[in-house]
């Protein structure tokens, strides 16, 4: 049984502010939100959904059971496609791109957050049903951003040259990054169950869209958990008013800017970059943005060129070849699903931000902003170094050099810090310069001169106690160093950099089903799991 410490976000550090703010103030955000981001809202949005925004769900569950005959889904997954049909069918969705093997940590945190969500609105809410989807936005290009895995500090990267949507790569290289993840990982028998699924995913896999709808199902299909590829034919073509729109009218740069000056009201800088015509031209090995120059519609980096009139009939005839960009990409999502909510990490609900208006241009319906658990692990290794004196999970949450004064501070003998007397020669050097100054006021910056290089002897001092104590205390303060670079690697959290399979290697597949348990993203606060 996992032991849970519960941390406020203003406590964490490398928490952004824009994540603190909404997590702590979303009653001040009520102008850019639908709904809050509790129970209340939940329920709010369903009944606004339900009313008001109707969805194609003959075409959602069409796609989603061609696209599982590719699979071997589970009961509950067959189940809630099905039952995705019905008008009192909800979805809750998160996404994220492809990235390797899952990548940093955060991914499957996303994904255990949106199956408790769905469990708790099912119970609260028994009239409804609700289904977890995980989008895979196998579209995107920027492969930089998908390519690698750290486990254990060390990096794996995938090596392919293809170009355009990552999902349409073929999987070339692949089997070496799962041989350099088992090398790493060892060969226990949860890292072969591990290692089983990535194989046989991708041995049933053409392209690695397959592989990641493969494995994605082999984790989660036991949860229900639907995983959605929105680079279909069926899908752009259902959405062909919309990119016509975006195309024509170029309305949503204007409405992003906008509520982007007024969210910096609060503090907020812009989170997204708006375009004029916020889509992609997409073929296999590009992708790359529209933009209207000189009345005609251009393809940045190709020779591309199209008439307003051939651009309207490419769209009626190819609608696949259009993708939308991260500020189109949350209505395309939205006009297809019966969404009710939105979970994300802190940039993401960031940017959501910023939409609002933009959604409501379009006619489209805006989910409740959700934002998803965070983690830290605290291994056995780390908790054998917080064990002894003067060490705690309070002191570790402080930057390093913070850290380490307030631990010398804890174990020293004496105090070494000299503000008290430092003060006191101030004020005497102050009086002194006082009196000088009725005698002859030229003294007087004389006085507070030699005052002042009194002041910086006593610091020098100062530095020199904080050094000896430091000297004498080096093997606990290297340390506290190690186990702050295992919580915070790079001074960045955990979850952004570490997979969270080396945790299911050493755990087993079991610990998902405590993690999904204890991530309710609901809760507004960051989780401390001790193993």
């Amino acid at each position: 049984m996992l032991r849970i410490e519960k941390v406020p976000f203003d406590e964490i550090n490398s928490l952004s502010f824009k994540d603190k703010f909404y997590q702590q103030n979303p009653e001040k955000l009520k102008h850019f939100i639908q709904f809050t981001p509790d129970l209340d809202g939940l329920k709010d949005a369903i009944e606004v959904r339900k009313n008001r925004f109707p969805v194609d769900r003959k075409l959602l569950v069409n796609v989603l059971q061609d696209h599982y005959t590719k699979s071997d889904p589970t009961d509950l997954q067959t189940q809630n496609i099905k039952d995705l049909q019905e008008e009192n069918t909800f979805t809750i969705v998160t996404a994220h791109q492809p990235s390797l093997l899952g990548g940093p940590a955060y991914y499957f945190y996303k994904i255990y957050s949106t199956i408790n969500l769905c469990r708790q609105l099912s119970k609260k809410f028994n009239d409804c049903k609700f289904v977890p989807v995980f989008i895979s936005g196998s579209e995107d290009h920027d492969f930089d951003e998908v390519k690698s895995i750290f486990l254990y500090n060390k990096s794996i990267e995938w090596q392919n040259e293809s170009k355009g949507p990552v999902g349409r790569f073929a999987t070339a290289g692949l089997e070496e990054v799962i041989n350099n993840v088992q090398e790493i990982l060892g060969h226990n028998d949860h890292v072969k169950d591990i290692i089983s699924i990535f194989e046989t995913s991708l041995q049933n896999a053409n392209t690695y869209n397959d592989f990641v709808f493969s494995w994605l199902n082999k984790f989660f299909g036991a949860y229900g958990l639907i995983v959605l590829n929105m680079d279909d034919s069926r899908f752009k073509n259902a959405f062909a008013p919309f990119i016509k729109k975006e195309i024509l009218e170029r309305k949503s740069i204007h409405l992003v800017q906008k509520t982007q000056d007024e969210l910096s009201a609060l503090g907020y800088r812009p989170q997204a970059f708006a375009r004029d015509i916020n889509l992609f031209y997409m073929l296999d090995g590009l992708r790359e943005r529209i933009y209207f120059e000189n009345n005609h519609y251009h393809v940045n980096h190709t020779e591309l060129v199209f008439s307003e009139a051939e651009m309207m009939q490419l769209i009626d005839k190819v609608p696949e070849r259009f993708s939308p960009n991260v500020i189109m990409r949350p209505i395309f999502q939205e006009y297809l699903l019966p969404n009710i909510a939105y979970v994300g990490g802190g940039g993401e609900i960031a940017y959501w931000l910023e939409r609002k208006s933009q959604f409501e241009y379009f006619g489209v319906f805006f989910p409740a902003l959700i934002r998803r658990n965070s983690l830290m692990m605290m291994t056995k290794a780390v908790q054998k170094t917080m064990d002894k004196p003067g060490i705690s999970l309070h002191l570790l949450l402080k930057d390093e050099n913070k850290m380490i004064t307030e631990y010398l501070e804890h174990v020293a003998e004496a105090d070494f810090h000299l503000a008290n007397e430092i003060e006191k020669v101030n004020q005497v050097f102050t009086s002194i310069s006082e009196r000088a100054k009725i005698i002859d006021p030229t003294l007087a910056p004389y006085v507070l001169s030699e005052g002042h290089k009194v002041i910086k002897n006593i610091e020098g001092i100062e530095a020199r106690l904080k050094k000896s104590i430091k000297t004498k205390e080096e093997t606990a303060i290297n340390q506290l160093k190690n186990i702050r670079q295992k919580l915070f690697p790079e001074n960045n959290l955990q979850e952004r950099r570490e997979s969270m399979l080396q945790y299911i290697s050493v755990e087993g597949m079991s610990l998902q089903d405590e993690l999904i348990a204890i991530c309710d993203p609901l809760e507004k606060n960051f989780l401390f799991l001790y193993f």
